[in-house]
């Protein structure tokens, strides 16, 4: 092989480590971007409504919603999707009647939803309202910036207007370990029951 050749080798080689080098760098440095910037905050299923129940001072719908939906949440925004948010063709409303034949597997003629994401130890957000087709179908795309140190997200979607909730038709898992007997949690409380069960 020829002087020229083999410096031309060498050459190509040398550039070729150092496009490969400069392409690495960059990779590494997209991803610690999205790292950082695209933290996942929440990722869940959405369930359906339970009326006469309160969260962080939204309450229920009167009347028992279903969803088949998802939330996820990053520190800077919320994407939430969802089909058949709708009252379901069976069930009670808050005051223990059963859901009128004229709801039924409807959503009320309700034209438009929003998010609210709220915390534990901060103010919620509220995100714009968008538009719920007749089948109950709903998609949320929002921007937002979560406050740092903001714990313990739980997302509602429910009809709203100038910014607040109305009242909240689906949320993420909120009942997640709620109720759930841990050890520590009945520490002493069973002494001299002789560990049976009453049904």
């Amino acid at each position: 092989m020829g002087v020229a050749m083999m410096a031309g080798r060498a050459k190509f080689i040398r550039r070729a480590g150092i496009a490969f080098a400069a392409t690495a760098a960059l990779t590494a440095t997209t991803i610690a971007f999205a790292d950082t910037h695209q933290h996942v905050l929440l990722k869940e299923d959405l369930f359906g409504n339970i009326p006469n129940v309160t969260i962080r001072g939204v309450a229920a719908g009167g009347a028992p919603w279903v969803v088949d939906g998802w939330v996820k949440l990053t520190n800077d925004h919320l994407m939430a999707s969802g089909k058949w948010l709708i009252i379901p063709k069976t069930g009670y409303l808050a005051n223990g009647k059963p859901i009128p034949a004229a709801i039924a597997g409807t959503t009320a003629h309700v034209p438009e939803v929003l998010a609210e994401v709220t915390f534990a130890n901060s103010p919620a957000i509220v995100t714009a309202p968008v538009k719920l087709s007749s089948d109950g179908d709903f998609t949320i795309n929002a921007n937002i910036q979560v406050p740092a140190g903001a714990s313990q997200p739980i997302v509602l979607i429910g009809p709203g207007a100038d910014g607040k909730m109305k009242a909240w038709f689906a949320s993420t898992n909120f009942l997640f370990n709620y109720g759930v007997a841990t050890k520590a949690s009945v520490m002493g409380s069973t002494k001299g029951m002789g560990g049976s069960k009453s049904w």
